[in-house]
Formats: C-alpha cells, structure tokens, sequence
C-alpha cells in the first residue's frame, strides 16, 4: 500500500499557534505605521489648504507683496483675525469661542510631543470642511521679547546641579501663529502627530522650531522623510 504523508492535528495547532503569536507581536506596529501614514497625508493636505488660502486672500486683495500683516495684522484680535480667514476656506466655519453655537467640541485640550504636558487651545478656531481645526492668535506685534530658560533638545529646561535654571531672553517675530490639528477632535490630539504650530512672521509662514510642538516631526514631513517623533504619554 502507498504510505500518505499528513500533518497531525498537533502539528497543525501548534503551527497557528506560532502564527498567532507572530501576528500579534506584528500587527500593532503595522496598524500604527498606517496610522502615522495616514496623519501624514491630511497634515500635508491641510498644510496645502493654508497655503492656498493666503494665495486667495492676496489674491482678492491686490496684495502683491510679501507682507504677511494684511491678513494678520497686530491692529486686529485673534476673533477678527480668525474670521476674516476663514473666508478663504471654501465651507469652513468660524467659532469665536466655546460657548458659541456647536463650538464646544473644538477646543479641548493636545498634548506635547516631548513633555507630559497639555496645552489647551482656546482661541478662536477655523474649522474646515475636511474637520481639521484651526486655532489662530494673533500677537499684537511683531517684535517681542520674553523671558525663558536655557533647553535642551527636547525643550526641557537645563537645571544645574542646585537645581537653578539658566535664564534667558529670547526675541520673537512672528506676527501671528495657527495651531493646526489635521483630523481635529480625534485622537491622538498631541503636537508631532496630527497637531502642529505654524508661525507667521512678516514675510514667511514657517513651522515652529520647538521640539515639544513637534518640530521633528514637521521637518521630516516637509523634507519627505515622512517619519512622526514624538513620545508617547
């Protein structure tokens, strides 16, 4: 008679055994880097948005230019600012504050990428037809200095061995900024992953160079690395 080879019902479990486990160990990396992957896309997507609003906004007001404070201006609030912005998204809304009508769910507090820390947001918001959340301060010049701390690379305070920070002086141009969260009130809500700091000085719009605003992450999306750093809290 002709011997038939066959795999034992021992064998077999074992096998998916081995394969459960791999696919465990696997599929939380691979379910995160899609994540990333797709909170890459809507930050360059609505990084595009902005842009093209400015684009508009120059546009309709004869602005040729580069002068930065026709739109954000020192003269204006933040609430006066924010709206007349947001007529340059096409279907956007704009809500001054909290208790305004179906505003409420827009400010809520994000999370740093490098400090255990929350920032809460409430300034009035932009929100966009696509749900990512706009949130613009307008400074009332363009030309400030405060004080601050000598840092680290993770924007932690350096303290000495008595326990005393080195304290600074610390000039600032930006005209305005506009906190940008790419997917709005859904999770993650932390700075280097769906929410990032834009900067908006006289003549430039740049992306904030602090390291708990997700600065690393922000860089290695505009030079095409498309790597998220940032720790989780």
């Amino acid at each position: 008679m002709k011997k038939i080879s066959a795999f034992t019902l021992a064998e077999v479990l074992i096998t998916l055994g081995i394969i459960g486990v791999v696919a465990a160990m696997t599929m939380p990396s691979l379910i995160q880097n899609y994540k990333n992957k797709e909170l890459i896309t809507r930050t360059k997507k609505v990084y595009s948005n902005i842009q093209n609003a400015i684009l508009l906004a120059r546009n309709k007001n004869d602005i040729t230019d580069l002068d930065n404070t026709f739109l954000f201006d020192p003269n204006k609030t933040s609430a006066q600012v924010a709206q007349d912005f947001a007529q340059y998204f096409n279907g956007a809304k704009f809500c001054p504050d909290n208790n305004s009508q179906n505003c409420k769910d827009f400010y809520y507090n994000v999370k740093l990428a490098t400090q255990d820390r929350v920032y809460s947001l409430n300034y009035p918001k932009i929100i966009l037809n696509d749900g990512a959340v706009l949130s613009v301060v307008q400074m009332s010049s363009c030309n400030r200095v405060n004080n601050d701390c000598k840092q680290d690379s993770n924007g932690n305070c350096i303290v000495d061995a008595d326990g005393n920070t080195t304290p600074i002086q610390v000039t600032h141009t930006d005209c305005a900024n506009v906190y940008m969260d790419v997917n709005g009130p859904k999770l993650p809500n932390q700075f280097g992953r769906d929410v990032y700091l834009l900067k908006v000085f006289t003549n430039s719009i740049k992306g904030s160079t602090w390291t708990p605003e997700g600065s690393k992450s922000w860089i290695n999306i505009l030079t095409g690395n498309d790597k998220l750093e940032y720790l989780k809290f």
